[in-house]
C-alpha cells in the first residue's frame, strides 16, 4: 500500500512539473495564420510589405501617436531578437527630440508591436538644455544667472522635475517605473542577453540625472545628496548601463563595482557571442576624454567583466589606428554562429573578429558600401549565411555581403519595395525562426535571402 501511495505521489509531482515546466515555456503572444502564410510563401532574393501592423498596450488596443509603431529614434537602428520570446525588443533616445524612456517588443507572428513600458515623463528632450547642458555650467558657477529665455525654461524643467521625478537609491529616476531620464545615444550598445533574460543598454540611458539636477530642480541640499548618490543601497557605484526585463516589464539601473565595467565612449558597440554566454562590448572612440579604447566581455550570469586582449595583446588604439584592422567609432556589429565570427562595418570597411583566434582582420572596402550606426541596419542571416546592410535613405539602399566570395552585391530585391520614412532609417534585425530580414520605418518590410 505504501508503495502504491509512493507511486501515486511521485507521478502527481512528475505531472505538476511537466505542466509548470510547460507554463514556463509558453510565447508570450499568439501567430496569426494569414501572416504566417504570407511569411511562407515568400520567395528567394524577395521583399515583402507586411499589413499595418497592430499596436497593443497591456492587451488593449494603442492609437494615436503609435499609428505605425514606436518611432525609429537615430543611434538606435536594432531591435534585438529575443528566440526564447519569438520577437524582437525595441527602445533607445535621439539625438534632438525623442528622448524617452518607452520599452517595445515586435512579434512578428502576429505583426504587432507590443508597449512594454510607457514614455514617462513624455519627451524629456523638452528639458535638454537644463537638464543636460546647464549641468556643466553649474559646475564652474552654481549660482548662475538666467535671463528670461532660460528662466522660462529653467521654471519649466523644474516642473517637470517636480512632477516625475524621484531621487531613490542613490540616484534620480522616475517616480512611476523607476525608469531612467534624458535617454541619449545608444549607438549600436542595445542587446539581449538570453540567459538571464535582459534587454541591455550599454550606453545612453543615463544622461539625465545627478547632484546639481537633483539640488537645483528638487530642492534638495547638495551636501545631503552627495552622501548618497550614485551608489545604490548596498554601496555599490551606478554605471551607464540598464537593463530592462520584458516579463516583470521593469526597468534597472546597473552597478557594479567593477572598473571594466565603466562603459564610456560615442561609437560603441555590444554583440552576444552565444558561444561564450557572453556580450562583447567594444569601443574606440577619440571624442571623449579621455579616449576610449576598449573590448572587453560581460558575463551577465555570474556578473562578471574581463578584458579581452586580440591580436597578441595589441592595444584596441593600435589596431584602428597604426594595424587598420579594427573598427574605430560609430560601426555596426553581427555575429555568425557558423563562422565563430563577429562582423563590424564602418563606411566601407567592413571587419571581422575571430572568437577562436582572438583576432581582428579587415576583410574588404567597398566604395559602394557606406554603413553607420546612425543611417543603416546590419544583419547577419544565418540561412542565407550572408550580411545584410540596408539604408533606405541612403544612396545605396540594399546590399548583401557573400561570405564565402568575400564580395558585396547591391541590388534591388524583387516584390515588394523597401518602404522608406521622409525622415530616419528605421530600424530592423534578422528573425531565425521565419528566416527573414525585418525592416521596420514607414510599415513593415520583409527581405528573404534564401529559403531552407
Amino acid at each position: 500500500m505504501n508503495l502504491i501511495r509512493t507511486c501515486l505521489i511521485t507521478m502527481l509531482i512528475v505531472l505538476n512539473t511537466i505542466v509548470i515546466t510547460a507554463q514556463e515555456k509558453q510565447l508570450p503572444y499568439k501567430n496569426d495564420p494569414v501572416i504566417l502564410e504570407k511569411i511562407k510563401n515568400l520567395g528567394d532574393r524577395q521583399g515583402l510589405r507586411l499589413p499595418n501592423p497592430k499596436i497593443m498596450s497591456s492587451g488593449k488596443i494603442l492609437k494615436t501617436p503609435y499609428r505605425g509603431g514606436p518611432y525609429s529614434r537615430d543611434y538606435t537602428n536594432k531591435m534585438v531578437h529575443a528566440p526564447e520570446r519569438e520577437s524582437a525588443l525595441y527602445c533607445g533616445g535621439n539625438h534632438g527630440s525623442g528622448r524617452t524612456n518607452d520599452v517595445w517588443e515586435y512579434h512578428l507572428g502576429s505583426n504587432t508591436w507590443h508597449r512594454l513600458h510607457a514614455p514617462i515623463g513624455g519627451d524629456h528632450a523638452k528639458h535638454k538644455l537644463m537638464l543636460q547642458f546647464m549641468r556643466r555650467q553649474w559646475k564652474k558657477n552654481l549660482n548662475k544667472k538666467f535671463n528670461e529665455k532660460e528662466q522660462k525654461q529653467f521654471d519649466a524643467a523644474k516642473s517637470f522635475w517636480k512632477k516625475y521625478v524621484v531621487f531613490k537609491d542613490g540616484h534620480c529616476v522616475t517616480k512611476i517605473g523607476e525608469a531612467p531620464l534624458m535617454v541619449g545615444h545608444t549607438w549600436d550598445t542595445l542587446v539581449y542577453e538570453p540567459n538571464v533574460g535582459l534587454l541591455i543598454q550599454g550606453t545612453g540611458a543615463h544622461c539625465g540625472g545627478g547632484a546639481l539636477n537633483q539640488h537645483k530642480f528638487g530642492d534638495m541640499p547638495l551636501d545631503v545628496i552627495k552622501k548618497t548618490i550614485g551608489k545604490n543601497s548596498k554601496g555599490i557605484p551606478y554605471k551607464s548601463m540598464w537593463t530592462f526585463d520584458p516579463i516583470k516589464k521593469k526597468w534597472g539601473h546597473y552597478a557594479s563595482n567593477d572598473k571594466l565595467a565603466r562603459l564610456r565612449g560615442m561609437g560603441a558597440a555590444m554583440c552576444y557571442i552565444p558561444e561564450w554566454k557572453k556580450i562583447i562590448f567594444y569601443v574606440s572612440a577619440q571624442n571623449v576624454t579621455p579616449q576610449a579604447h576598449m573590448m572587453i566581455t560581460y558575463d551577465a550570469i555570474n556578473d562578471k567583466w574581463a578584458n579581452l586582449r586580440p591580436n597578441n595583446g595589441r592595444s584596441i588604439r593600435d589596431l584602428v589606428h597604426k594595424d587598420k584592422v579594427a573598427p574605430s567609432s560609430e560601426q555596426q556589429t553581427a555575429y555568425s554562429s557558423k563562422h565563430k565570427k563577429m562582423y563590424a562595418i564602418l563606411k566601407s570597411d567592413l571587419f571581422c573578429y575571430d572568437i577562436l583566434s582572438n583576432k581582428w582582420t579587415k576583410l574588404c572596402t567597398d566604395k559602394r558600401i557606406y554603413g553607420h550606426d546612425a543611417k543603416t541596419i546590419f544583419a547577419y542571416d544565418s540561412v542565407g549565411d550572408v550580411l545584410i546592410l540596408a539604408g533606405p535613405r541612403q544612396k545605396t539602399q540594399f546590399a548583401i555581403y557573400d561570405i564565402k566570395s568575400n564580395k558585396w552585391e547591391v541590388f534591388k530585391p524583387t516584390g515588394s519595395k523597401m518602404t522608406r520614412e521622409p525622415w530616419g532609417e528605421g530600424k530592423g534585425y534578422y528573425d531565425p525562426k521565419h528566416n527573414v530580414f525585418v525592416l521596420h520605418n514607414k510599415g513593415l518590410w520583409l527581405y528573404r535571402h534564401k529559403k531552407k
